[in-house]
């Protein structure tokens, strides 16, 4: 077990998670509220795991080099540009992958990133979470209802160390 901590102060930003051998599929979501009366899709990974995505994730948004292409910017959500073209994520590669509730006690919002979608974060303007102690921008939370719920964490900005 390994707790994720801030790159640049050594600061704890996780619960004690596992390493998962890959990044789960994403759960389908109806959109109809949760028993505890959220309405955002089930967690792609599980409480006390932890995955890498090796694809791009989130924010910068460029237009997709196929102009009829239309597809997901976020698993789940599209996004276009003023000229009609499907966007795709240019974000970092290999970001770590974990529940939300795993971070909430450890991580403080980015007053640079005030977005929001209808029900909770989505994502889309980069970078929300920040250290608490150093202010450095360490994840990205998406846990709107149109989208994934689940913390990514900057690979530049965080460091696994044993738990």
């Amino acid at each position: 077990m390994n707790v994720l901590v801030c790159a640049a102060r050594g600061r704890r930003l996780s619960e004690p998670l596992r390493l998962l051998p890959g990044l789960p599929e994403r759960p389908a979501y109806s959109g109809l509220k949760n028993p505890d009366g959220s309405r955002h899709a089930p967690s792609t990974v599980p409480r006390g795991a932890s995955a890498v995505d090796p694809a791009p994730s989130g924010a910068p948004f460029v237009p997709h080099p196929d102009p009829e292409r239309m597809g997901y910017a976020i698993p789940g959500v599209c996004l276009g540009d003023a000229d009609g073209r499907s966007l795709m994520p240019a974000g970092p590669h290999d970001t770590w992958v974990v529940h939300p509730e795993d971070t909430r006690d450890f991580l403080a919002s980015n007053d640079a990133c005030r977005e929001t979608g209808c029900c909770g974060a989505s994502g889309t303007h980069g970078p929300n979470l920040v250290c608490p102690g150093c202010r450095a921008e360490v994840a990205t939370l998406f846990a709107d209802c149109s989208g994934p719920y689940e913390t990514h964490l900057l690979p530049a900005a965080v460091r696994a160390v044993p738990a």
